[in-house]
């Protein structure tokens, strides 16, 4: 991972506790952990698919592999991470299967504690993530962030 956050010009500070990588779409903060996130990249070219929605950027190759993409603005904010000319790939592993996730920009990798919502507990108003998909939420650098389900946004997106 640090070899990949140094290319894409990230300053990687390791620290006990959970770690995650904070970024944001459409002017709001998202996490995933760590662990969850194979290596984060420049922009790529993508190949659109025929009858897709926004939320698909399309195939990548990434060092021969061809990885499905979408675009995590579309589904988390409502706006296109493609659009940004400097948005970043993240490389998601998914039951033993790249996927790329584009997103505005990566803001943070660091540790911080995550507090868990309240089954039921209302999300931020306005964001089109959906609550099943919003598990907890987070402060880096007196930065909020909502701690997303990863699995829960791929799942619904392959299906």
């Amino acid at each position: 991972m640090s070899d990949s956050a140094v290319a894409a010009g990230l300053d990687v500070a390791v620290s006990p506790g959970p770690q995650w990588v904070v970024f944001a779409c459409g002017g709001r903060h998202f996490a995933v952990p760590l662990e969850r996130v194979r290596e984060i990249l420049t922009p790529q070219p993508f190949t659109r698919l025929p009858g897709c929605g926004p939320e698909v950027c399309g195939l990548a190759g990434v060092r021969g592999r061809v990885v499905t993409t979408f675009d995590l603005g579309v589904v988390l904010a409502g706006r296109a991470s493609v659009d940004h000319p400097d948005h970043r790939l993240l490389l998601v592993e998914r039951a033993e299967r790249l996927v790329g996730a584009a997103v505005d920009e990566v803001v943070a990798v660091a540790s911080a504690s995550v507090q868990s919502f309240e089954a039921g507990e209302p999300i931020i108003e306005g964001m089109p993530v959906r609550s099943e998909e919003a598990i907890g939420s987070g402060v880096i650098e007196k930065r909020s962030f909502v701690v997303v389900d990863i699995d829960a946004i791929l799942r619904r997106l392959l299906a």
